[in-house]
């Protein structure tokens, strides 16, 4: 029999209920069945129920494939999400296959022979296609109609001129409509590295990046960014810092060449038609070009709660240690009976199981509410970078805390972090 129930979203998040409900109507008493799990046409486990409830000679069985998405998907343990940067300062535009699956299942059911007592295979079985994709990301809401990933698809507006499909972060500084103006960008140093990531559909062909002055007046030409639509809702990431962009191929022009500090740019995705009649499939998001000090900035990139990219870079105080921490291992002195140790240098004890780890403390500035439950993300992510000269460099966050509202305290909060490998040295 087909499907009662399937996810119900046309994105699903791999981290809330991915339900299916079977049912078989069988002569025999199901009493049990199992479901090849399949992802992306590969099938990767099983999974076996007794019936929840039946109905006369109709039986119900009740899968939820989330935990196989989340164990299939990334993020994972040695591995970089794509979502992340290669190469620092070049350009980068990729699909993300390792952040999304679609499902479906090879369902049979079975039941105890009469005769012999052994259980048996019933002769009908079903197949639900891998039609329902989901992502590795999770909206922070506890209404149910809400959970759906739906708005992150990137499309036409419902209603006109009000673009209301995001990219996959919860960044301040969104703008619903085309030729909104701002006093609160988002600050970008113009050696700073930065990654979108976005869900587009069939008909997203585009990524356009313009240049403002410091009144926020375009200059120039819009640059575009084409890329090939798809139909599986995979998501794609974008190099947006400003030597990324300056590095990216754009049509008919770049305008990011040469952008002095103190003017602005945006990235909006939509739907292009040659040579450039642009049709917005999504919100606005507008950067200005700010001076940084690199002595005192220290710049972090994380996977966010809805599964893409963000950075924040953090500026007010900044303090480096190293830690080490070894065994001590003793061995007895070579004494004779008559004579001591002839040389000063003989040593009884010495280090062993050396581990030394270099140690990061850094404070945010002051922020708003909003942008506190963003910065929060980076707190409790999985996998986080710390841009260097030498590039990204894997980094664990200690646990700890982040205020998000205070009555009569301006709020920041300071952060500590180690890197995620031991500092190579000399052992005994």
């Amino acid at each position: 029999m087909p499907v009662v129930t399937a996810p119900h979203f046309t994105l699903n998040s791999q981290y809330k209920p991915n339900v299916f409900v079977m049912s078989m109507a069988s002569t025999e008493p199901l009493v049990l069945a199992q479901a090849s799990i399949v992802v992306d046409s590969l099938g990767v486990t099983s999974i076996q129920k007794a019936p929840a409830y039946n109905i006369g000679t109709t039986y119900y069985f009740v899968f939820d494939v989330a935990k196989v998405l989340q164990t299939y998907s990334a993020p994972k343990g040695q591995n970089k999400t794509t979502v992340f940067l290669n190469t620092l300062d070049a350009a980068y535009e990729v699909a993300n296959p390792d952040i999304h699956t679609r499902v479906g299942l090879i369902v049979s059911y079975y039941y105890n022979d009469p005769t012999t007592g052994l259980l048996t295979q019933y002769f009908i079985g079903d197949v639900v296609t891998t039609n329902y994709p989901a992502i590795a990301g999770t909206r922070q809401t506890r209404n149910w109609a809400d959970m759906s990933m739906n708005s992150y698809i990137l499309d036409y507006p419902v209603v006109g001129g009000v673009y209301d499909r995001y990219f996959l972060t919860n960044q301040r500084s969104i703008y619903p409509q085309s030729t909104v103006k701002t006093n609160n960008p988002i600050p970008i140093c113009s050696g700073e590295n930065l990654t979108m990531t976005y869900v587009p559909s069939s008909t997203t062909n585009a990524l356009r990046v313009i240049q403002y002055d410091a009144n926020q007046n375009v200059v120039g030409v819009a640059g575009f960014i084409q890329i090939v639509p798809g139909s599986t809702l995979t998501p794609r990431t974008i190099g947006a810092g400003i030597q990324q962009l300056q590095a990216t191929t754009m049509t008919p022009s770049n305008p990011m060449t040469g952008i002095p500090t103190g003017h602005y740019y945006s990235i909006q995705a939509g739907n292009l038609t040659l040579p450039s009649t642009f049709v917005l499939q999504g919100v606005k998001y507008m950067y200005k070009v700010i001076d940084c000090c690199n002595e005192r900035t220290v710049r972090l990139h994380w996977l966010n709660r809805l599964g893409g990219s963000d950075a924040y870079t953090f500026t007010s105080k900044k303090k480096v240690e190293e830690k080490t921490k070894s065994e001590t291992a003793q061995k007895p002195l070579n004494w004779l009976t008559t004579l001591p140790p002839a040389t000063s240098y003989d040593r009884g004890m010495f280090k062993i199981q050396q581990e030394v780890t270099r140690e990061y403390e850094v404070e945010s500035t002051f922020y708003t509410e909003q942008e506190g439950a963003w910065i929060a993300e980076l707190l409790s992510s999985p996998e986080v970078y710390m841009e260097t000269p030498d590039g990204l460099i894997a980094v664990v966050i200690q646990d700890g805390k982040i205020t998000l509202s205070e009555n009569e305290e301006l709020l920041n909060v300071v952060i500590q972090f180690v890197e995620a490998n031991y500092i190579s040295v000399q052992s005994n």
